[in-house]
C-alpha cells in the first residue's frame, strides 16, 4: 500500500536528511474515504502518495513522477513549485509504518499539487476537492479526523416537578365539564331546530295518494283548532 514502484521512486542520495526529519515518525495512519492520511510525531498532518493521488483524481504513478522529477525543470514540477512559493529539496518524506515504507506529503506540497491539477489541468476530482478544501481547510479536515479530545458535554439537569395549586389542578376538570355542557346545549338546540324544520316541511307537503300525511295533518289541524278555541275563551 505504501511502496512506490522503482520507476516512481525519487532518486536517492541527493540530500542527507536533517536530524529533525530523521526523528519524525508516523503516529497515526488511516484511510478515510479512500484517501490515506495521518499525523506525524510532531503533530503535523500528512497525505500518503496514494491519498494525494486520490485527492487529485490521478493515478498514483503521476504523483510518484512528480516526486521523482522534483529536482528537474519540467513544466509540471516548475508549476507546482511556483505554487508552493519556496524551494524544497524533496516533495515528500520517506517514513515507515508497520514495517512498510510510507511517502508522507505535508500540507504545503499537497495543496500545491491539488491546486495544479485543479486550476492548470482541470481534473474534475481535483476541482471538487479544491473547492471543498479551500483556504487551508485540508489541514483542518485531517486534524479533525484524528481529534481524540472528548467533546465537552453539559451535565444532565433534573428540574424539580412543580407542585400544582388546588385551583390549577381543578382547571383541566372544569374546562372539560364546560366543554361537555357546551356540546350538550348545542346538540339540544340543533335537535329542536331539526324537529321544527321537519314539522314545517311535513305541514307544507302536498297530499299524496297513500295519505301518509293524513294523521299528522289531522293532528296539526286539531292542535290548531284547540289553540284557536283557547284563544277565543281567553278573549271573552
Amino acid at each position: 500500500m505504501f511502496e512506490l514502484s522503482r520507476n516512481d521512486s525519487p532518486p536517492a542520495g541527493k540530500r542527507k536528511p536533517s536530524r529533525t526529519e530523521a526523528e519524525l515518525t508516523v503516529t497515526i495512519y488511516a484511510e478515510i474515504d479512500g484517501i490515506g492520511m495521518g499525523l506525524l510525531s510532531n503533530g503535523e498532518p500528512y497525505l500518503t502518495q496514494r491519498g494525494l493521488a486520490a485527492l487529485c483524481g490521478v493515478q498514483n504513478a503521476h504523483i510518484g513522477n512528480i516526486s521523482r522529477d522534483w529536482g528537474s525543470e519540467k513544466p509540471r514540477v516548475t508549476a507546482i513549485q511556483e505554487r508552493l512559493g519556496f524551494r524544497r529539496a524533496q516533495a515528500h518524506r520517506v517514513l515507515t509504518h508497520d514495517g512498510h515504507r510510507l511517502f508522507a506529503y505535508d500540507m504545503a506540497v499537497a495543496q500545491a499539487v491539488l491546486d495544479y491539477y485543479a486550476l492548470d489541468v482541470a481534473k474534475p476530482e481535483a476541482v471538487r476537492n479544491h473547492l471543498r478544501f479551500a483556504d487551508g481547510a485540508l489541514k483542518s479536515h485531517i486534524l479533525k479526523q484524528f481529534d481524540a479530545t472528548p467533546v465537552a458535554t453539559q451535565p444532565l439537569r433534573f428540574e424539580p416537578v412543580a407542585s400544582l395549586d388546588e385551583d390549577e389542578a381543578q382547571g383541566p376538570v372544569a374546562a372539560f365539564l364546560i366543554q361537555i355542557w357546551t356540546l350538550y346545549v348545542l346538540s339540544f338546540w340543533m335537535a329542536v331546530n331539526h324537529i321544527e324544520d321537519l314539522r314545517a316541511r311535513i305541514a307544507k307537503a302536498p297530499w299524496n295518494r297513500l295519505g301518509l300525511y293524513l294523521p299528522l295533518k289531522a293532528c296539526l289541524e286539531i292542535q290548531a283548532e284547540f289553540l284557536r278555541r283557547n284563544s277565543t275563551f281567553s278573549v271573552k
